[in-house]
């Protein structure tokens, strides 16, 4: 008699073929799961890394205007021999027994200040450019702080010593480059054209403030410096533009606005604390002393920056440079004409074109910047200066 044992239970070829499909299947989608995890980390971490030092450079500048001050005192205000009759009082002139010293008649008691504080346009504009070189695009701002920067060692243990401080952009080429590398010439080494945001540091015992030549309200003491072989250092590279608009505190400027004054205190994007009015202020203004910057600095600080990413600054340099590498003031963006806006034209005037807002200066820089097809990235805040007293007393 014949015994068969039992089958044994095993899977078909069709049952291996749908589970090796659902296999297969399962790999493609954990794959690209995988990979676009991966591209995601890459991408973050390279938008990260491409603005690192935009981000930076903006934190240390607004960290330091937060500084800024002016050690404002009371003193006499009146006239000397000089100007018998001033259009506004002035403190006495500190040159003792100085023709104007001797000859002062005190009529008033006012704010005085041997600091100052000046921002706006560095080239053009409505206001009074702080600068005259056209390679400076947008704004600057310069001021005093007690940051003991000094150049002598000998100096080096006075931590609250005063300097001249500022901020700007600069375009220019790369003065880093090796002598070296530099010597093999421009066919095999490319100039590179970049726009970077400067510091300007000047060391306590360089200030040039207190020069006897700087008696009357103007910019020699920041722009002497900046002339020639300025005491500045890059903070960041491809800057593209830095607006400063100086601005009253929100409870006042909601105050001038239910009483129908004029809130800005510096239309033309211009603060200058030599100044009883800011340029663009209208004349005749209800409560003056409101929107008076004199030896005053200025409660808040709107403080904007646009960086691009470096393969953006590079492509901006090749489009327009010509052959030469130099593309030319505002890194060559004037010459875009398919946006229909001028760089130039840009950041001068808020009471026409205000800085935010459909249609405002910055969506047009934005929309060139989209034109040209550049990666950029906007960083905004406002500065409270700490040692701002902002007070309406003084109308002169």
């Amino acid at each position: 008699m014949h015994t068969f044992a039992p089958a044994k239970k095993a899977f078909t070829l069709v049952e291996l073929m749908v589970s090796t499909a659902i296999i297969g299947l399962i790999m493609i989608v954990l794959v690209t799961m995988t990979n676009q995890t991966s591209q995601t980390w890459r991408s973050t971490t390279e938008k990260i890394e491409k603005f690192q030092e935009a981000r930076d450079g903006f934190e240390s500048m607004t960290r330091r205007l937060a500084q800024a001050t002016l050690n404002t005192n009371w003193d006499y205000l009146g006239t000397d021999v000089s100007d018998p009759n001033p259009s506004f009082p002035v403190p006495r002139d500190k040159t003792v027994n100085s023709a104007d010293f001797n000859s002062f008649v005190p009529f008033t008691y006012g704010r005085t200040s041997d600091l100052r504080i000046a921002s706006g346009p560095m080239t053009g504009g409505k206001g009074t450019a702080l600068a005259t070189d056209k390679t400076r695009a947008t704004h600057g701002i310069f001021f005093q702080a007690p940051f003991g920067t000094v150049s002598t060692p000998n100096y080096d243990i006075m931590n609250n010593l005063l300097n001249t401080w500022g901020y700007y952009l600069e375009e220019g080429k790369d003065q880093t480059v090796p002598t070296f590398v530099s010597n093999l010439g421009t066919t095999i080494v490319k100039t590179r054209y970049r726009s970077r945001l400067m510091e300007f540091r000047q060391p306590s015992e360089q200030m040039m403030l207190y020069d006897p030549t700087n008696k009357k309200p103007n910019f020699d003491w920041f722009q002497k410096a900046l002339a020639n072989n300025p005491p500045s250092r890059v903070l960041a590279e491809n800057i593209i533009a830095l607006v400063l608009m100086p601005r009253l505190s929100p409870a006042d400027e909601n105050t001038r606005l239910q009483k129908g004054d004029f809130t800005m205190l510096s239309p033309y994007y211009c603060y200058d604390s030599q100044q009883t009015l800011n340029p663009g202020v209208p004349v005749g203004t209800p409560d003056a002393g409101g929107l008076n910057p004199k030896n005053q600095l200025p409660p808040i600080v709107e403080v904007t920056m646009v960086a691009l990413d470096e393969r953006s600054a590079k492509k901006l340099a090749e489009r327009y440079g010509g052959g030469t590498g130099d593309p030319g003031p505002y890194m060559g963006l004037d010459k875009s004409t398919g946006s229909g806006t001028s760089f130039t034209a840009l950041f001068q005037d808020q009471t026409k074109n205000p800085l935010e807002g459909p249609g405002g200066d910055l969506d047009k820089l934005e929309k060139l910047l989209v034109f040209e097809k550049l990666t950029y990235r906007v960083f905004t805040t406002n500065v409270t200066i700490r040692g701002a007293k902002w007070s309406r007393v003084q109308t002169q």
